[in-house]
């Protein structure tokens, strides 16, 4: 039997087990990868939520590509895209579709490059990278650069390694490096730091490099379209938008509004919606919102009290606006019968994504004015900007981008 062992435990190559050492893995290199070597980058941590970190995943396509390395895609899991949530990747995204809209670019899954560094008998070396936002008032930027630069990091402890779920990988994690945005404003940011990583990662030879992205800052070129996703979800959507045409969409994100004005929000809100069914004879009202409407916590992980005007608000509508939601409908049915899925529907999760392609195809999409939820979000914007390009499709049915229900 051959011992796994690390590449400097490995006596030498004149060795005949040594030889045997690395004859095996370049089998396993050739059934993963195709070639007798492999070279991976694995963005393990992407930063914010769904929409925003779908964002940020195909942006590191960018950096994939320039650096000719299959590019490992993380699991998925309560709105978020990390190495520690506990779904594949498939449960949120269609991965042929992806393949098919980067066919430059190889792709594996977290599974998938997991059994690969079981089954090697020599550790992988490996370059484990953070990206850091300076200027951010935050634990992250410890040291902040006025400039983009890149310096040596700081050595991971067993304790965080475990934390961050890097210990469940085969590794041998060999260096550090950590990459700033610098705190100043640069003209045409994100093609530099596109530019700044690939020059000081190019030549690197660890045939891994993990990247640990806390930067919340574009950092390469913008790619509009959305990674597809996942056939499940798009069918639901599809199940919903049938039946419930026509129909008006809410979107309320409750996060960051004032909290006193909720009620009176609600009362404009149905104000508004009355108005609409004289007017658009549209009767159908579907609610998207971070209020936890499944009993849960709150469908966003940075909404974290949810207080007594919050739940006045929602009575309010529930009691005048007979109004659906993913709950109601008993959307993913067959998920929310199997206990593994609980954790992903008890907060944020896929059914947000849902939320977001039936507010795409609704008739009549709503969200609130100032005071009554956060206005700048990408979540929104997102569902505008989709809707406009039906509009412009020539799709009859869409009646509006968006409209800010009254002001409260």
């Amino acid at each position: 039997k051959i011992e796994k062992v690390s590449l400097s435990q490995s006596a030498g190559i004149n060795d005949e087990t040594d030889f045997d050492i690395i004859k095996h893995d370049e089998k396993v290199n050739l059934k993963y990868c195709g070639e007798k070597t492999c070279n991976f980058m694995f963005p393990y941590f992407i930063p914010e939520q769904e929409t925003r970190a779908n964002l940020h995943l195909r942006s590191l396509t960018f950096l994939a590509e320039s650096l000719n390395r299959i590019m490992v895609l993380p699991n998925v899991g309560n709105s978020r895209i990390d190495c520690c949530t506990k779904f594949p990747f498939e449960f949120y995204y269609d991965l042929e579709k992806m393949k098919k809209m980067f066919p430059s670019i190889k792709f594996m899954t977290q599974q998938t490059f997991k059994e690969w560094t079981k089954e090697l008998l020599i550790k992988p070396d490996t370059l484990h990278t953070w990206f850091i936002e300076d200027g951010r008032n935050d634990s992250y930027s410890i040291r902040d650069h006025n400039q983009m630069a890149v310096e040596p990091g700081v050595r991971y402890e067993k304790n965080l390694l475990s934390k961050l779920c890097i210990n469940q990988f085969d590794l041998k994690i060999s260096d550090y490096m950590e990459f700033h945005t610098g705190i100043g404003h640069v003209n045409d940011f994100e093609h530099k730091m596109f530019n700044f990583f690939t020059e000081n990662l190019k030549d690197i030879k660890s045939p891994v490099i993990l990247i640990r992205n806390r930067s919340r800052r574009q950092m390469f070129p913008l790619i509009e379209e959305q990674i597809p996703f996942a056939p499940h979800i798009i069918k639901q959507a599809d199940e919903i938008v049938n039946k419930l045409q026509s129909y008006y969409c809410i979107h309320w994100r409750m996060e960051q509004g004032i909290l006193e004005k909720m009620p009176k929000c609600a009362e404009n809100l149905i104000e508004t919606i009355n108005y609409l069914k004289m007017t658009e004879e549209i009767n159908n009202v579907y609610l998207a919102t971070d209020y936890p409407i499944s009993g849960g916590k709150s469908a966003s992980d940075t909404f974290y009290s949810v207080r007594k005007e919050h739940r006045i608000a929602i009575q309010m509508l529930n009691s005048t606006l007979n109004f659906n939601t993913w709950v109601s409908l008993n959307a993913f049915k067959e998920f929310r019968n199997d206990k593994k899925y609980d954790s992903e529907f008890s907060s944020s999760g896929i059914h947000g994504i849902l939320d977001k392609l039936v507010c795409i195809q609704s008739d009549y999409f709503l969200s609130g004015p100032k005071d009554c939820c956060r206005i700048r979000s990408t979540y929104t914007r997102l569902i505008s900007e989709e809707r406009k390009d039906l509009i412009d499709n020539g799709d009859k049915r869409i009646r509006n981008v968006i409209t800010r229900w009254g002001k409260s």
